[in-house]
């Protein structure tokens, strides 16, 4: 998949350029790879292919030691990029939310944000005449709350006003939307029914829904 293929090439990218990152500290302190490959219990010669990319399962613990033997901290965090791949019951969920709602609208799947180094994507947004709309698919709600709300500034930065969350009806999902009723009172107020009901006829949404499907 597209997704893990681009993440492997970075993880390429990443591996490499901290090695060379950790040979200019190395040089610059005036240490040997025997130096280094003592003080963390490797060879001269194990940390010489790491520092050119010629180690290809180098561990993230073997980066930390290797980055402090020469006077560097590593430090690693996250942030929204490509799409995370697609489950078959996702893929579902969305197949029987557009069986519900009807032909009337077109649909366009993984709309990416359009802001330049933003990978986020839209599941899908949806239009009919002037109306557009995006889909948001949840086959599990972890953190309903936290999930909707990276939604909303999802659907901001994509420019389009209309959001409907389409859920799987588990007892599960219904538990953690009933958690976060306030906050889908405030954003979300149209309900299953109204939601569905408006898109089958091709209208434009008045609000914000969740469809529980």
């Amino acid at each position: 998949m597209r997704v893990l293929s681009n993440a492997r090439v970075n993880a390429r990218k990443l591996r490499d350029g901290l090695g060379q990152t950790v040979r200019d500290a190395r040089l610059a302190s005036g240490l040997r790879l025997t130096d280094v490959g003592s003080a963390i219990g490797r060879s001269g010669s194990w940390v010489s292919r790491v520092e050119r990319g010629l180690v290809a399962k180098v561990t993230l613990q073997d980066l930390v030691l290797l980055g402090a033997a020469v006077g560097l901290r590593l430090w690693a965090t996250t942030f929204p990029a490509e799409r995370a791949i697609r489950d078959a019951p996702q893929v579902e969920l969305l197949r029987r939310f557009r069986a519900r709602i009807g032909s009337a609208w077109r649909w366009n799947y993984e709309v990416i944000v359009p802001i330049a180094g933003d990978r986020r994507a839209a599941d899908a947004v949806i239009r009919a005449g002037s109306a557009v709309v995006v889909i948001e698919a949840f086959t599990r709600l972890a953190d309903a709350q936290a999930q909707f709300r990276a939604i909303l500034l999802k659907a901001r930065d994509v420019g389009i006003e209309r959001i409907v969350i389409v859920v799987a009806d588990t007892h599960t999902n219904r538990a953690a939307l009933a958690v976060a009723s306030e906050l889908i009172a405030a954003n979300f107020p149209l309900p299953t029914r109204s939601v569905i009901a408006s898109l089958r006829a091709g209208r434009a949404l008045a609000a914000n829904g969740i469809a529980v499907v």
